[in-house]
């Protein structure tokens, strides 16, 4: 399935998937869109800075929509 993330934040942000049958690691700018295909279903992590450290901010499933 095709999907589009939009980072509307102003930091840089990474998308990781690691599932059994798909993995996924792509880096986001600042106020970019990346388009990539994965499995419906596939969770995908967002990690960026937070308080000083790496770790996850949010999270979306491809397929639903976050509207």
């Amino acid at each position: 399935m095709e999907w589009c993330y939009h980072n509307q934040s102003d930091a840089l942000v990474v998308l990781r998937s690691d599932e059994e049958d798909f993995y996924m690691e792509k880096v986001v700018f600042p106020f970019d869109m990346v388009s990539f295909e994965a499995p419906a279903a596939t969770k995908v992590f967002i990690w960026g800075y937070s308080n000083g450290s790496v770790e996850i901010i949010d999270s979306f499933i491809v397929g639903e929509s976050n509207l």
